[in-house]
């Protein structure tokens, strides 16, 4: 699956310290990704990913390459989808969404029918996804970390945040020692640790930048749950 590579990033506020691990594959330090055809030993696809953002090349068609600047990327999901036929499933596909801020999305979808391509294609959506993260991503998350530093109110993937807690709607306020989260492989669950039916889901598929948002609330009531167990 490539080299691991541990990201560590130091989360401050009230004069507490605490840090968000990420652990990420990176298997492409050039920030060059080439897809292969499904049927042919060519590469369909390339992209080459800068601090300056994406540029997209077809080698295999006529079309001019298409670049994607970095400051209009502003959010992602992610998904693999399991192409299933009457009786049994006959391929996979791998798919990253980025989204700017005129709301315009830029699909990566990498399919694969029949088992073929399937691994080069999966370590592939791995490597394009560290790609976002590192290039993009880690800074947008460095901006929320920044947001709730200095105790600003702002709004992540649906959930609000504020000085004391967090809401998703006027009803569904929690505190920050009231706050549980449940973590699973495409979702995780927001909740009130002692009522399980007062709780947000959050999806990776379908909402936008959830992972900042997991990784951001998992950190801040990791930091506030230490801090009552010193004092």
């Amino acid at each position: 699956m490539g080299i691991y590579r541990n990201f560590l990033i130091t989360l401050s506020s009230q004069n507490n310290n605490t840090q968000i691990e990420l652990l990420f594959c990176n298997m492409d330090v050039s920030g060059i990704v080439e897809i292969p055809a499904l049927f042919q030993n060519k590469t369909a696809k390339r992209l080459t990913f800068t601090t300056e953002g994406i540029m997209v090349e077809k080698p295999l068609s006529f079309s001019s390459p298409v670049f994607i600047p970095a400051e209009d990327i502003c959010s992602f999901r992610y998904r693999v989808v399991a192409l299933r036929g009457y009786a049994f499933s006959f391929g996979r596909q791998y798919i990253i969404e980025t989204r700017d801020f005129q709301n315009n999305v830029f699909l990566i979808k990498l399919t694969s029918f029949y088992g073929i391509r399937r691994e080069a294609y999966h370590k592939l959506w791995y490597a394009i996804f560290n790609q976002l993260w590192e290039n993009y991503f880690s800074s947008t998350l460095n901006y929320y970390i920044e947001l709730y530093s200095i105790q600003q109110v702002f709004e992540l993937a649906g959930v609000k945040f504020h000085t004391d807690g967090i809401s998703w709607d006027k009803r569904n306020k929690l505190l920050w020692h009231q706050i549980a989260m449940s973590n699973y492989r495409t979702y995780f669950m927001i909740h009130h640790v002692e009522n399980p039916h007062q709780n947000k889901s959050c999806s990776f598929s379908m909402d936008w930048n959830a992972l900042i948002l997991q990784v951001l609330l998992k950190s801040i009531v990791k930091q506030h749950k230490q801090s009552r167990e010193i004092y």
